[in-house]
């Protein structure tokens, strides 16, 4: 009776690993850096002019009750930003507005060399 020796099949396996882990790619694609720092308590003696965009889904955005189209909307922020010294930009959405339209309103502030922009949340509201 011959014993069947499992080292060849494991030596196998082994390489076969190898290979498709040296063959994956590994790379995050349309990768979206953003900062998350904590709050801090401390308040500051420097006036910070805020900014609040709500994105909707039709290619608008409202700031301050008025709405302006994608295309205005670098010019009117430019404008804002050039009035105060330090500046947030708050961007939030409606609730039938996709993941796309909003990652793309942040990509083209960044295009157009706007920057300060946070991530507004709008907390769910209880209907009673």
């Amino acid at each position: 009776m011959t014993k069947i020796s499992l080292t060849p099949i494991i030596d196998v396996v082994f390489i076969l690993l190898i290979f498709f882990m040296l063959a994956s790619n590994f790379n995050k694609v349309g990768e979206l850096n953003t900062s998350m720092t904590k709050e801090s308590t401390s308040s500051s003696n420097e006036d910070i002019k805020i900014i609040k965009l709500l994105v909707n889904q039709d290619q608008t955005v409202i700031s301050e009750g008025k709405v302006y189209d994608d295309k205005d909307l670098p010019t009117m922020l430019k404008l804002a930003i050039k009035e105060a010294d330090k500046y947030s930009i708050i961007l939030t959405a409606k609730n039938n507005v996709t993941y796309q339209r909003y990652l793309s309103i942040m990509s083209f502030l960044k295009e157009n060399k706007i920057k300060n922009i946070s991530i507004g949340i709008i907390s769910n509201e209880i209907e009673k």
